[in-house]
């Protein structure tokens, strides 16, 4: 399972959109720069950058903001999938106690009852890179199954729900609190045609990129996910949770505002898988007819 990292630093958080990276993918949009806040103590500043949209048609945005202890992981969570969690750390484990107060399997010992947390099941997570940079773009996960294991650790599975952008630092220690502005997905957009159509264009190059590659690595040819059949909102986050050792390119996803454009990335994406593997396999009949 992943281990959720352990690691901890006294340096000030710094939150910024993680920029595009050199992919052999076709090009990627960059994102416009944010306000500047200052974190607490004025040690440094945390650039706070907004979602991705691209004005008329975008993906609609609530005005409603909440407060949220914030996981840093360098995994992304995609909304509708799971994540599980591997919690060891004191720090994070009092605070999945607390969430997870009142429930079988807690040790409220370590619960912080006077939190305004207590009991809520609810938390936050974004992308940590290798430099320490927080995505400020990031999704709430709500806890679902729970083991208490004998010395203390905890493992947890959850489901992200929807996306947020961090617009303060409320706290950051012992444990990172924020407050979110969360962003919802126009699923309005389900029903567009051209969404529809976008969507079986994807499917239709993904599952012929995965037929042949699965050939060149002369594997069974995987039956047809049900998944495929989702509605195109749903759809586009699935397809980007199936490259987890990719985060750059999954938070990028994370950070564009319409299915529309995340079906397009996909496609762009699936293309090049494609053509990836036609040359592969152009070398691979050139070498064996010599």
């Amino acid at each position: 399972g992943r281990r959720a990292d352990s690691a901890t630093s006294s340096a000030p958080r710094r939150f910024r959109a993680v920029p595009p990276f050199a992919v052999a993918r076709g090009p990627k949009k960059g994102f416009a720069s944010g306000q500047g806040l200052p974190l607490p103590g004025n040690k440094a500043r945390c650039v706070l950058e907004p979602a991705r949209s691209s004005g008329e048609g975008a993906g609609a945005e609530t005005a409603e903001e909440i407060t949220l202890p914030v996981f840093p992981l360098s995994m992304v969570a995609i909304p509708s999938c799971e994540v599980p969690l591997h919690i060891f750390e004191a720090r994070y484990r009092i605070l999945f106690n607390t969430l997870l107060y009142g429930e079988d399997d807690v040790d409220e010992g370590l619960a912080n009852t006077e939190s305004p947390f207590v009991g809520t099941k609810q938390f936050g997570m974004c992308y940590v890179d290798k430099e320490g940079n927080i995505a400020s773009v990031g999704s709430v996960l709500e806890i679902g199954e729970h083991q208490q294991l004998d010395d203390g650790r905890l493992y947890i599975q959850n489901t992200a729900v929807r996306r947020f952008n961090v617009t303060e630092v409320v706290e950051e220690a012992p444990v990172l609190i924020c407050r979110v502005k969360l962003l919802d997905d126009d699923r309005a957009e389900d029903e567009n045609p051209e969404n529809v159509a976008l969507a079986r264009d994807v499917v239709e190059v993904f599952q012929k990129a995965l037929a042949l590659g699965s050939s060149l690595d002369s594997s069974p040819e995987p039956p047809k996910p049900e998944q495929l059949s989702l509605p195109p909102t749903e759809l586009a986050f699935w397809l980007t949770s199936l490259f987890p050792q990719d985060p750059q390119e999954q938070q990028l996803m994370l950070q564009i505002d319409t299915t529309r454009e995340r079906l397009e990335r996909l496609k762009e994406i699936f293309e090049a898988t494609y053509n990836y593997h036609v040359a592969r396999n152009s070398i691979k009949s050139a070498l064996s007819d010599e």
